[in-house]
């Protein structure tokens, strides 16, 4: 990513950095929560990278493709009635030293590997038109297969669920299924990256997975990918890092309520921010700053992220109220994240390109 002004420097810290390895084991990754209290399974110093192995919660819907060892122990050894409240399957927590409530955490996510060129698509129970009649009790899985170049997915096969999809990472027999071919002549642009990464909440107790908030998670925004930082509010001492729900592809929006899930390793560095704050997750590309809200009601997300690109606008542009109001109306982008994870998902996107260089 090009020099910003607010992305740390790479020099930074450099001298000190040490690169650690996370493998994921039942050890290190909790399922379907987050949890204040859960203990760090790493400690870092601010400036180190990270290389984190994430294993999907899908990995069950094609076993024969997305199950490899690790996956299997894990698989094994963590109850299927503790898989809760939530779906996904984070690894960690990260424990960042120095990091004090009040404090940001810059994630920077420097590339992103699958671990196997396949991933589950779901026509999920919670997918947008789910209550319709047409998609009602009909969940649907589509598998999909990376080219060697990570540039395209298509459709291995697909298939009509066994059941109701109420057991998170159930692991579906063959026995179970009739697969079908999927469509000739279409294809999926790849667009891989992190579904859901976050601090601890402030919160104390086991939070479900699935609604984003303040301290990042479920966010579901297919641009947190290679070659982007992440920014997020601190709520507790350390931080407490965990990321995981990598995704081959997903569109805004995430429709029928699931990306291409898959399973990923990530190369992050860390870095405690204590020269700036910001109360929302924020997202910087090579392109532009994104600008995350998050609330049950659309129109609700929609304003407050609107109103906290302005207060961005103000405080690191130096525009005038009136003058972001403005600017975003003629130059911003305000998106749907996503529509599917009980709280839905808006961002404004603030083009990089549009400030001219101080001389």
């Amino acid at each position: 990513m090009r020099y910003s002004k607010l992305k740390s420097s790479l020099a930074d810290l450099i001298k000190k950095a040490k690169l650690h390895v996370l493998e994921a084991d039942s050890e290190t990754v909790h399922w379907g929560h987050w949890d204040n209290s859960l203990a760090p399974v790493l400690t870092v110093e601010s400036g180190d990278f990270v290389f984190v192995e994430t294993i999907t919660h899908q990995a069950g819907d094609a076993p024969e493709l997305m199950m490899d060892e690790t996956t299997k122990e894990i698989y094994r050894n963590i109850p299927e009635e503790t898989r809760k409240p939530g779906p996904h399957l984070l690894t960690g927590p990260i424990e960042v030293k120095g990091a004090e409530p009040g404090d940001m955490l810059e994630v920077q996510i420097l590339d992103i590997e699958p671990r196997q060129p396949y991933g589950s698509n779901l026509s999920a129970p919670w997918g947008f038109l789910f209550d319709k009649e047409k998609y009602e009790e009909n969940e649907h899985v589509m598998i999909y297969e990376l080219d060697d170049h990570a540039q395209w997915l298509t459709q291995k096969y697909k298939y009509e669920y066994p059941g109701a999809y109420d057991v998170n990472g159930r692991v579906v027999g063959e026995d179970e299924i009739t697969k079908e071919e999927g469509p000739r002549g279409m294809r999926i642009p790849a667009q891989l990256h992190m579904g859901t990464i976050g601090v601890a909440p402030e919160e104390d107790g086991k939070i479900s997975t699935v609604p984003p908030s303040n301290f990042g998670g479920n966010i579901d925004n297919w641009r947190i990918g290679a070659d982007t930082a992440m920014y997020y509010p601190v709520f507790n001492k350390g931080a407490l890092l965990s990321l995981g729900d990598a995704h081959l592809a997903q569109g805004d929006s995430e429709l029928n309520g699931t990306g291409v899930e898959a399973s990923a390793n990530c190369l992050i560095r860390v870095k405690v921010r204590k020269d700036f704050h910001f109360t929302q997750p924020l997202l910087e590309t090579e392109e532009a700053w994104h600008i995350h809200a998050f609330n049950e009601n659309l129109d609700d997300a929609a304003e407050e992220a609107s109103l906290k690109a302005i207060e961005f606008l103000e405080e690191y542009q130096g525009m005038t109220e009136q003058e972001a109001y403005s600017f975003l109306a003629l130059a911003g982008e305000l998106q749907i994240t996503q529509v599917v994870n009980t709280n839905k998902g808006v961002h404004v996107t603030i083009p990089k390109d549009a400030f001219v260089p101080e001389v």
